[in-house]
């Protein structure tokens, strides 16, 4: 079957310590041993490779989504350098989809020119309000990411960046006050809004609400 949707892991660390974080926080510690950025090379074979699918299945389009770690952790030159890449290389697909998943520390007016420069939909990570956000989403020295983030998403809300506003991504704790987590992520004004599961398997079951008498269930 045809792929039409394509993640590219550009950057394999992350500036944020999130102790939900299925790739640093488990068991898998691979990550420390990857290359920490995408090469030019790798961008150029993605970029072809896709190209090749996307053509020899007639797809009118493809979604290139660019991810980390934290690919804000990439920087401007090397980050335009990709996006001109898969831009030339992606041509001969008629429509071309470009988006990026963010945890928003780093976002800022430079990095949104770029994305309106080649046309790059923003994703932010936010767990909701603050206490819901800082339960988890903290930097390794402990302090809370909220204030940086809730920054970032002021930025895609003013009227020359909302084109670029493609959502929030919140992971839920049902530690949290549900009312006050869909409150938080409303005042952001997003798009669209997915709510993702914590990691899970069956050895490290997810939480459970209590069952009467206090016991939590499994």
């Amino acid at each position: 079957m045809p792929i039409s949707q394509f993640v590219l892991k550009v950057h394999s660390r992350c500036d944020l310590a999130c102790d939900h974080c299925y790739v640093y926080q488990h068991a898998d510690q691979n990550w420390r041993r990857m290359p920490v950025a995408m090469s030019a090379e790798s961008a150029d074979w993605a970029g072809r490779r896709i190209a090749e699918h996307a053509v020899a299945h007639g797809l009118h389009e493809v979604c290139v989504i660019l991810h980390g770690g934290e690919p804000l952790l990439l920087g401007t030159p090397r980050a335009r350098a990709l996006l001109e890449t898969l831009r030339t290389r992606l041509r001969a697909v008629p429509a071309v989809d470009l988006r990026i998943v963010t945890n928003g520390v780093r976002l800022n007016k430079d990095w949104c020119e770029l994305f309106a420069e080649y046309g790059v939909m923003v994703g932010v990570s936010l767990d909701g309000d603050q206490p819901a956000n800082d339960r988890h989403r903290r930097f390794r020295n402990g302090n809370s990411s909220y204030a940086h983030v809730n920054r970032a998403l002021r930025l895609l809300q003013e009227p020359r960046f909302r084109h670029l506003y493609a959502g929030i991504l919140c992971t839920i704790d049902i530690a949290n006050d549900p009312e006050a987590v869909y409150d938080g992520l409303v005042a952001q004004a997003p798009p669209r809004l997915d709510l993702l599961l914590p990691h899970a398997t069956w050895h490290n079951p997810p939480a459970r609400p209590p069952r009467p008498g206090g016991e939590t269930g499994q």
